[in-house]
């Protein structure tokens, strides 16, 4: 998924065009990352993936952004964050300090792949590295394409007349399920993330995500990301688990609770609940998720 139109918002924002720039490669090779994450090999190739996103998108009735961190090198601006309040296939932007708003939809954004490449497979996901360079931006990206749904963390970064723009977010959506969660269950995957602001703001991160919900208990839906790895810098994250408890469900199966910057909102999408997968920000990370029922 490509947050293209999300760029011009920001760049529009501080009244600068957007073009050339580069992003980081990542220092360890994908045999490295899964020794570190504990992944196993490929058992997807980016192009069975690329080959089934459309019809994903087709059928998609939910589109879901992070709160959007940036930074630039204009002196108005150099660090801000667009707000983001999203509802079936559109998100609203906003940035408070200048009071600028725009509406993102589903069709407004760019689902090409880039250069893609296999890294590694989780509890049934594999993850997809893409990077490459668009209309004078450069990008990297970390995510999935499930059968119902995706998501993915992307870093930009653009040059235009000597003005640095860096922009990192989570996306996600898909083919909700549309019904209540009943009984008990159990999703595992993968969480994908990068540090918001910081010396090691866009390094790639990668954890383990697990989502709980018990209809007896009486609560609401558990979230934990754990076992969470830097595999730009081949180490531990200083943050190695983060948390969400007792989050509300809706009837219609979407999920919502905090404010940016502790947040988390996501759906679940398939027949029967198959898949989970959203946007979360916790203890300086943004990020996405998608798991698989068990």
């Amino acid at each position: 998924m490509r947050l293209k139109l999300v760029l011009a918002v920001a760049c529009a924002i501080l009244l600068v065009g957007c073009g050339g720039g580069g992003g980081p490669d990542t220092a360890a090779s994908f045999a490295e990352i899964r020794d570190l994450t504990g992944a196993a090999a490929p058992v997807e190739t980016p192009a069975v993936q690329r080959a089934r996103s459309p019809g994903i998108v087709s059928r998609a009735d939910s589109l879901i952004v992070s709160t959007i961190y940036g930074e630039s090198s204009n002196p108005a601006l150099p660090a801000f964050r667009l707000r983001s309040r999203c509802s079936g296939t559109r998100c609203t932007i906003s940035e408070p300090t200048t009071g600028y708003s725009e509406t993102v939809r589903l069709s407004d954004l760019e689902f090409s792949a880039g250069s893609a490449a296999a890294v590694g497979t989780r509890h049934g996901v594999t993850l997809m590295s893409w990077t490459g360079r668009d209309a004078g931006e450069s990008y990297t990206r970390l995510g999935a394409w499930m059968a119902h749904s995706g998501f993915a963390v992307e870093d930009i970064q653009a040059t235009e007349q000597g003005i640095r723009t860096g922009l990192r977010s989570g996306i996600a959506g898909g083919d909700l399920t549309g019904t209540p969660v009943t009984g008990s269950a159990t999703w595992l995957g993968v969480m994908v993330g990068t540090p918001a602001t910081g010396s090691r703001r866009g390094d790639r991160l990668q954890g383990d995500a697990a989502l709980n919900y018990d209809l007896s208990s009486g609560g609401g839906l558990d979230v934990a990301f754990s076992s969470i790895k830097n595999i730009d810098r081949g180490a531990a994250h200083p943050t190695a688990t983060v948390l969400f408890a007792d989050v509300p469900i809706a009837p219609g199966g979407t999920f919502e609770a905090g404010s940016a910057g502790n947040r988390i909102q996501g759906g679940f999408y398939g027949p029967g609940h198959s898949e989970a997968a959203g946007v979360f920000e916790q203890s300086n990370i943004v990020g996405a998720f998608g798991a698989k029922k068990q």
